[in-house]
């Protein structure tokens, strides 16, 4: 778990990290409660973590508001769920908290909240992770984090309990109406690109937009493009003679050098394609690769 808050994060996390404006010490960061299992090794644990909070007002239709998200840095592991009734914290603050892990019909929540303190507010978020649907349905990874379908078609928009389906293609995954619902409800065969949080509800891992900007109705052309950026995988880098992609779908690939030219720009079909570079002048060179689910950007030393 790589966090964003202190450069010397990684250095102090092994005799807990101290915040530059709280006496409260992290005992463990997010993605070391989740554990990178179905169940947290943290169970019935007390701990104290930090991070920002991604989804307020969380509410059941029996209970109210029943909590909230936070996630610490981005991609998957790095998200939790907060069952608190009590602190009303607002999208973008950075709290620290101090509660025990529980497994609640297999939800790695934290609960029983017995420190709470709101570092700061307006902070931006954590870029969701652009996932496929089949993947959402079935990944724990994702649990409590916030994530992105695009193009996704609405195959079912009235499942019950406020619930829909959706399928970009790879497979069905549910949205919920914990935080929002269409004034108007899901439109059938419509597609839709959902932000959300995942949460995993009756068995089954759900996305829960928060708010009416979490919903595009339509499908969106040339995706990759308006898409937000993730990194590239490059090997080796630096390199010489060839680079290796570490993509998995089709798209299109550019090398851009210092001056803003495009100096390669190549379509690809194979996952993980090898490139000759062998040609390049030696220097640092922006890689980006777009296709229709998404856009990938690095940096390559060509030498």
């Amino acid at each position: 778990m790589k966090h964003t808050y202190a450069l010397g994060f990684a250095l102090t996390l092994a005799i807990g990290l101290q915040t530059n404006v709280t006496g409260q010490t992290v005992t463990n960061t997010i993605a070391e409660i989740q554990g990178e299992l179905f169940s947290s090794p943290l169970v019935g644990l007390s701990v104290t973590t930090t991070g920002i909070i991604t989804a307020n007002n969380v509410a059941s239709a029996t209970s109210g508001v029943i909590g909230y998200f936070i996630q610490d840095g981005e991609g998957p592991w790095n998200g939790i769920f907060v069952y608190d009734n009590t602190q009303a914290p607002e999208i973008g603050d950075e709290v620290i908290i101090e509660a025990e892990v529980a497994e609640f019909y297999d939800v790695t929540e934290l609960t029983n909240i017995s420190y709470f303190e709101t570092i700061s507010s307006g902070n931006d978020l954590p870029a969701p992770s652009i996932v496929t649907t089949g993947e959402l349905a079935s990944s724990e990874a994702y649990e409590g984090c916030l994530v992105q379908i695009v193009n996704a078609m609405c195959t079912n928009p009235d499942a019950d309990y406020g619930e829909a389906i959706f399928d970009d293609g790879s497979g069905e995954v549910k949205t919920n109406d914990y935080m929002y619902l269409p004034e108007d409800g899901w439109i059938q065969d419509e597609y839709y690109s959902i932000t959300g949080c995942i949460h995993y509800t009756f068995e089954e891992y759900k996305i829960e937009p928060r708010y009416s900007e979490d919903v595009i109705a339509g499908f969106i052309s040339g995706i990759g493009e308006w898409l937000p950026a993730q990194e590239l995988s490059l090997f080796p880098n630096p390199a010489s003679a060839s680079v290796q992609l570490g993509t998995t779908c089709a798209g299109t690939v550019i090398f851009i050098d210092a001056l803003g030219r495009e100096v390669i720009q190549e379509a690809i079909q194979e996952a993980n394609p090898t490139l000759d570079i062998s040609e390049l002048v030696p220097g640092v060179y922006v890689v980006q690769f777009t296709s229709a689910s998404g856009r990938w950007i690095s940096k390559l030393v060509s030498r």
